[in-house]
């Protein structure tokens, strides 16, 4: 894994976010988001709830950071459970018949180019966190990118394309604050802060 970017604010992540989100909809812009209470996790969930935005994750995070992830790192990450029930959720535990015929429900805009040989750019950056026990053995948990990152990952499987690479936000630092890491204890014990870099086990 390559950082690319350390020291990223909670407030940058939601604003890239909430501006990717309601382009892919079609959506107006939130005028009102300077305004947002980006220092209280609890508060800014409820502004996003508000929007019809996705809550927890993006509030829990205090701080951030942009990676370039490879295929070892893309394998080691979890997607939500119900793409593919009854098979583990770490992209490379997958069965790789299953990943070979998966397609996404609808026509996506980043499903064409990234099914034709495209790698994900910083504008779709997977957005991760660390896993909890019932995400394991993958390391990151994929909480908006499931679609972007399986499609990424078929295409590196069926075309031996190996080398291609994906753009994520991880989320570092969380909030102790958090109503989200407070129902997920395991997410503040996995975490530890050395020398400005954190470190998971």
């Amino acid at each position: 894994m390559k950082i690319i970017e350390k020291h990223i604010t909670r407030r940058d992540i939601i604003t890239y976010y909430v501006k990717y989100d309601r382009q892919k909809k079609g959506l107006p812009v939130i005028k009102n988001l300077e305004t947002w209470p980006w220092n209280d996790a609890n508060a800014i969930d409820k502004q996003l709830q508000s929007n019809n935005l996705k809550t927890g994750v993006l509030s829990a995070y205090c701080e951030w950071q942009l990676a370039q992830l490879d295929y070892a790192d893309i394998a080691d990450c979890a997607i939500v459970n119900h793409i593919f029930p009854g098979q583990p959720q770490a992209l490379g535990r997958i069965n790789q018949s299953h990943i070979a015929k998966s397609k996404p429900n609808g026509n996506p805009e980043w499903w064409e180019p990234l099914s034709s040989g495209s790698d994900i750019p910083r504008e779709w950056a997977l957005i991760l966190r660390p896993t909890v026990a019932s995400e394991l053995p993958a390391k990151w948990y994929i909480e908006d990118g499931s679609g972007r990152a399986l499609a990424l990952f078929q295409r590196m499987l069926v075309n031996q394309e190996l080398w291609r690479t994906a753009y994520a936000y991880l989320g570092i630092i969380p909030d102790e604050g958090s109503h989200f890491i407070q129902k997920r204890p395991e997410l503040l014990r996995n975490c530890v802060e050395k020398g400005g870099q954190a470190v998971f086990w």
